[in-house]
């Protein structure tokens, strides 16, 4: 009997440890994306919106500071589909839960930064490596955002965003058969279990 328990128990914990990987080459602008975007024009406020896109990422400590004259006019949708209106609202409901965000980084040559109406108005596209502490321990996930940002007076503010965790086809696909593979396995050992629980009601007769 042990050695099916066994095998069991390390199919689970080799699968436990499998983390999903999304291959970032798909999400990096290709040269023909470039050409036909404007991501040189009014370099100084580019660059100045950029340098206050990555302070304001929820894993750096000051990015309270710098969010706190405009968080009444966010509105943000996050990778669960909830809405949270206010800055803040959504960090704090995942803080609730335990979780915290530990590391937030740009994935390199991802990040479509567009300017509007003068250099006032900021739209960014990004893909970015999280990683999150939970109660159960680490979680590492691809989130690609969508954000829009406004020039209020001297600050920028962060009117608008919205995470999505990229679809992969691949990851799909291995989820249904490690499904398949651990229902197979379970079939297995119920199986075995109840011709073993048989086999000795019939040694007792």
């Amino acid at each position: 009997m042990k050695p099916i328990p066994l095998m069991f128990c390390a199919l689970l914990i080799v699968l436990s440890a499998c983390e999903k990987k999304i291959d970032h080459q798909v999400y990096l602008l290709t040269n023909a994306d470039s050409s036909a975007l404007n991501l040189t024009g009014n370099p100084e406020v580019r660059k100045e919106v950029i340098a206050y896109m990555h302070a304001i990422a929820p894993d750096k400590p000051g990015a309270a500071r710098l969010t706190s004259q405009c968080t009444d006019d966010l509105v943000a949708v996050g990778p669960e589909g909830l809405r949270s209106i206010s800055g803040g609202v959504w960090k704090k409901n995942a803080e609730k839960d335990g979780i915290i965000f530990k590391k937030v980084l740009v994935v390199p040559g991802t990040e479509i930064v567009r300017l509007y109406n003068d250099g006032n108005t900021a739209v960014r596209n990004v893909l970015l490596d999280v990683t999150l502490g939970t109660p159960a321990g680490e979680m590492n996930l691809d989130v690609m955002r969508l954000e829009t940002y406004i020039k209020k007076g001297a600050h920028w503010c962060m009117v608008a965003g919205q995470g999505t965790v990229p679809y992969d086809r691949m990851d799909v696909m291995k989820t249904l058969v490690i499904r398949i593979v651990l229902a197979f396995v379970a079939g297995l050992l119920i199986m075995f279990l109840v011709m073993r629980r048989k086999l000795n009601k019939l040694k007792l007769k």
